[in-house]
């Protein structure tokens, strides 16, 4: 099954500012006791509890038609190969999507007025995709790397590899005796045109699909060759570039590019780790807390963002002028419009991937996050505040705290 596509959380990204509500369902569509799913029983649970929950509320109207597209997506258009399900419905809008979910999901339901697509983001962010590149001087098979297993993808061979040619015999001149001869054993490595092809392929696969990684495997001097041939954009996305025989399957491939991935997924983290206590030491363009980090991502000064395992973040959002919080902010300080509670970790990841911010997730357990000290979240910052929220923010929190204690 094809992994989650960026333009699959795009088009739910970019959906106009409306009042009307959209129903995100998760089912888990795992197969039990060897042979049957049974997600009827949980979608007609919900319905049931959201129905008596909505009574009086305008989400009630459209609640009966949401539910009844989610049960028809769950019936016709589950893949058997799925083990979960995502279906975004809302008949006022005419918002119908479906994503067959390659890795498990807790059944739920959200009625909101945005798409519920936390489990969606955190998936993507944790588990990052690569292209790996196996080759020689003759040929090259390319894998996708997605959720801790390789896919073949297309296979690239030398055009002339099967000529019958005499390669080791160049041409006699009186004058000079090597004039012009093709022998490739008389040129640097980077000039073989394989090489050429073979990196003309992988920005081709980049522009067609994309990818967050790129590892190089094959003989030191060759791959050294390949990655000078590489955009510079693609050369940035080099994480291994190790020695690998073209023997072997793919269940071998699969412990060497898992093995090298951890190691450089536990490196990464503590390079940026160290890097964020530098900035806190020096107090130097961080961010710390999802007001700060909300902030800098809004403004465009947001290079990387580092989140813990923290995901109950209070937040809110203005309608009207769709500025977003990191706390439960009554009024809107710009506009003076009633805010909506949000999710603000659920926004932090929707802002940076519209934005194209990477973002980092640390998968460790609660008692160890390093970024537990500063409310879950943080961003390293390319430039400072041109101008700041921080206190209007601070200060319409504790009005609210106040009016909801009194």
């Amino acid at each position: 099954m094809q992994p989650i596509k960026r333009q699959q959380v795009e088009i739910l990204l970019d959906t106009p500012a409306q009042h009307d509500y959209v129903v995100s369902a998760y089912v888990d569509m795992t197969v039990r006791d060897g042979f049957e799913r049974d997600p009827e029983r949980f979608l007609k649970n919900q319905a049931r509890a959201a129905g008596a929950a909505l009574a009086e509320a305008a989400a009630r109207k459209d609640l009966d038609a949401n539910i009844s597209v989610i049960r028809d997506a769950v019936q016709h258009e589950a893949s058997p190969t799925a083990r979960g399900l995502a279906v975004f419905s809302s008949v006022a809008r005419g918002l119908r999507h479906v994503i067959p979910l390659e890795f498990p999901v807790e059944n739920s339901l959200v009625i909101d007025e945005e798409p519920f697509l936390l489990p969606l983001l955190e998936r993507w962010y944790c588990d990052p995709s690569f292209l790996i590149v196996l080759f020689n001087e003759n040929e090259a098979h390319f894998f996708e790397w997605n959720h801790d297993h390789p896919e073949p993808v297309r296979d690239l061979e030398r055009g002339d590899v099967a000529q019958q040619i005499q390669r080791d015999k160049p041409r006699f001149s009186f004058k000079k005796r090597f004039a012009a001869t093709r022998h490739e054993r008389l040129h640097a490595t980077e000039d073989a045109q394989f090489l050429h092809e073979l990196s003309d392929a992988i920005a081709g696969r980049a522009n067609e699909s994309g990818f967050d990684g790129l590892v190089l495997l094959g003989q030191s001097q060759e791959t050294a060759a390949l990655r000078r041939l590489l955009p510079k954009n693609l050369e940035a996305l080099v994480v291994v570039e190790a020695p690998h025989t073209m023997s072997g399957g793919v269940d071998d491939l699969d412990d060497v590019v898992r093995r090298f991935l951890d190691d450089w997924q536990i490196e990464h983290q503590r390079q940026f780790l160290a890097e964020l206590k530098e900035r806190w030491k020096e107090n130097h363009l961080v961010a710390n807390g999802a007001t700060e980090v909300l902030d800098a991502l809004q403004q465009g000064r947001a290079a990387q963002v580092l989140l813990g395992t923290r995901r109950d973040m209070p937040g809110a959002r203005c309608p009207d002028c769709d500025y977003r919080f990191g706390a439960p902010v009554a009024v809107c300080p710009y506009c003076q419009s009633r805010c909506q509670n949000v999710n603000a970790a659920q926004d932090i990841m929707r802002l940076a991937v519209r934005h194209r911010v990477p973002v980092a997730v640390f998968r460790v357990p609660a008692k160890e996050d390093p970024l537990e000290p500063v409310g879950g979240v943080a961003a390293l910052l390319r430039a400072g505040d041109n101008w700041s929220t921080r206190a209007k923010v601070s200060q319409e929190s504790g009005t609210e705290t106040q009016a909801q204690a009194v």
